[in-house]
């Protein structure tokens, strides 16, 4: 306990905020040798027809995971590796100790403040509310000393207009869909917060050192877009990140990394992982729509490789949205000709089409053992690249954070990044 006046307080102030930073650099310095140690599993997908992996052979792992039960992999995938409660006889023991220390990398401090219901709740969700107010409590312990909110890829405003009202502070949304700002102008009747058209990649420069940049899930780029500016505003910073796969190319760390920086620069690929979660709800789709989409993506690939042997991992679902891969088989192989012009394409009871899918039916079965492991690093990655953006905002000397913002059931997208005006 602190006493002895103004400097002793200041001095305690200095020395929370120092022992902040010193726990998010030794974290971040914990998960840059984990993702390192690991980009062989990282980048090594299980091929379509399920044969162990390269990574998996090397560590002794793929006899133990292609052992596993059906019902053991079930419930795995439910609860995730990392935390699935396993005997020594199911694990390997390198396995069982990679998980142990993937459940202590990926364990942040969770949020718990005062999170006041917001006032205009027009077109969100009961979870959307409670993610704004949630976060808005995150954001106020920053505001002071600002004189705008800048809310980067601000959708329909919702929490734009709540930091508005909340903080009594003139707020802008920078979004770069036309459409939805549209439908946030016209939500925002009587509210202190207006919204622009804006490229946040191209016009960070505006950002002003009076200025508390905010981002709830911002995707991609735009998150590091973020960062950057921030950053060279001087400003305070408060973001959710989402979709880190939403680029134009390899993400390279902000941070100084040293000799590691070629481990650590991602792949698309890699980054996707990191959007991907287990247990039954998941992201965008319950665990059964996930597993069909796997094998509809894989089928995909089999009907695409007869007409085109060259069609790598990934490319199937190019120009087509990935949403389709949960729905009809048909009306995806479809999509996947229309974009690229290739006519007519082969009807689901065409047996190509039958061959595809029991092939690829059969290969998810073997193949989503050997990802349980893969998966296993996702939440790895995604709080790695929140430590990365912290790392580089504190390299400013700012107190900075990282946080579970809001409860997974509210959304699994919940880590945060904070950081003071340095």
């Amino acid at each position: 306990m602190c006493s002895g006046g103004c400097a002793s307080a200041w001095a305690c102030r200095r020395s929370r905020s120092s022992s902040r930073v010193d726990a998010v650099d030794v974290r971040w310095r914990a998960l840059s040798r984990c993702v390192a140690d690991v980009r062989d599993v990282l980048d090594g997908r299980s091929d379509d027809d399920g044969a162990a992996p390269a990574w998996a052979l090397a560590r002794g792992w793929a006899r133990g995971l292609a052992a596993l039960s059906d019902e053991a992999v079930d419930a795995a995938e439910r609860a995730g590796l990392a935390a699935w409660r396993a005997d020594d006889e199911q694990l390997p023991g390198s396995l069982a100790k990679a998980a142990a220390s993937v459940r202590a990398l990926t364990a942040l401090p969770v949020h718990e403040g005062v999170h006041p219901a917001p006032r205009d709740r027009r077109r969100a969700s009961p979870r959307k509310q409670s993610q704004v107010a949630a976060f808005a409590s995150l954001a106020r312990p920053l505001a002071s000393g600002c004189a705008r909110v800048v809310d980067v890829g601000s959708g329909h405003g919702h929490l734009t207009r709540h930091l508005a009202d909340a903080l009594s502070l003139p707020a802008v949304g920078w979004e770069l869909d036309e459409d939805r700002v549209a439908v946030a102008r016209a939500l925002a009747v009587n509210s202190d917060a207006r919204f622009e058209s804006v490229d946040v990649c191209a016009a960070r420069q505006a950002m002003r050192g009076d200025d508390l940049v905010v981002g709830l899930h911002a995707c991609g780029a735009l998150g590091d877009a973020a960062v950057e500016g921030a950053r060279e505003a001087r400003a305070p910073f408060a973001l959710v990140g989402c979709c880190y796969q939403k680029r134009g190319g390899d993400r390279v760390p902000l941070s100084d990394c040293g000799g590691d920086v070629d481990a650590l620069t991602l792949p698309r690929a890699v980054l996707g992982l990191a959007n991907m979660r287990d247990d039954d709800d998941g992201v965008e789709e319950d665990l059964a729509g996930r597993t069909r989409s796997r094998v509809h993506r894989i089928a995909l690939r089999h009907v695409l490789r007869g007409f085109d042997a060259t069609i790598a991992a990934g490319e199937e679902m190019r120009g087509v949205n990935r949403r389709r891969a949960v729905g009809d088989f048909e009306a995806l192989v479809a999509r996947a000709f229309e974009v690229r012009g290739w006519g007519a394409a082969p009807r689901s009871d065409d047996p190509r089409c039958i061959e595809a899918l029991a092939r690829a039916k059969a290969g998810w079965a073997r193949a989503r053992r050997f990802e349980l492991a893969r998966r296993m690093y996702a939440r790895v990655v995604e709080v790695w690249i929140a430590h990365d953006r912290a790392m580089h905002l504190a390299s400013q000397g700012r107190a900075v954070s990282v946080v579970e913002a809001f409860a997974v059931e509210d959304s699994p997208r919940n880590v945060a990044v904070l950081a003071a005006r340095p």
